[in-house]
């Protein structure tokens, strides 16, 4: 008798439209996001979206945008940080894409799955009037390179 079972296949498939989600939900996803105590107005845009979970493999097909609205941190005076937009588009590898779209704390990056894991770079940095405020927020976020926090996952 094996002791070894879980899920092999799923999928996943999700009608084209938006969706509200809490903030709260930021934290739920754990560290970092736990640690800097995030709270936000989420919004999900979908197009075509099918999740699939295959041989240990996470599959994505259409679009998913993520709008990040109002966002603050637990650990910052500054309220509103910003607002940002995430973008993840499906193929046989998965892409994701980070902008700001207003805000003292401007966040960029690029991502892509391989199999079941995400690599991910980009950078933090505030703009010039918030530097000082946003200093050890920066320190936070990633491995601080002058003015700039270099974010690495994967």
């Amino acid at each position: 008798m094996s002791n070894n079972w879980g899920w092999k296949n799923a999928k996943l498939k999700l009608q084209d439209g938006q969706t509200q989600l809490p903030g709260a939900i930021l934290s739920a996803l754990g560290a970092p996001w736990n640690t800097l105590g995030l709270q936000a107005e989420i919004e999900l845009q979908q197009q075509g979206l099918e999740l699939q979970w295959i041989n240990n493999q996470f599959l994505v097909q259409g679009q998913l945008n993520i709008q990040i609205n109002q966002a603050s941190s637990k650990l910052s005076t500054i309220k509103p940080l910003g607002s940002y937009l995430v973008v993840i588009k499906g193929g046989s590898a998965p892409q994701l894409q980070l902008s700001t779209t207003e805000g003292s704390l401007i966040l960029t990056g690029t991502g892509q799955w391989s199999g079941n894991r995400l690599r991910f770079s980009g950078e933090a940095s505030a703009t010039p009037e918030r530097e000082q405020a946003l200093g050890n927020l920066l320190n936070i976020i990633g491995r601080r390179s002058g003015s700039r926090s270099i974010i690495t996952l994967g």
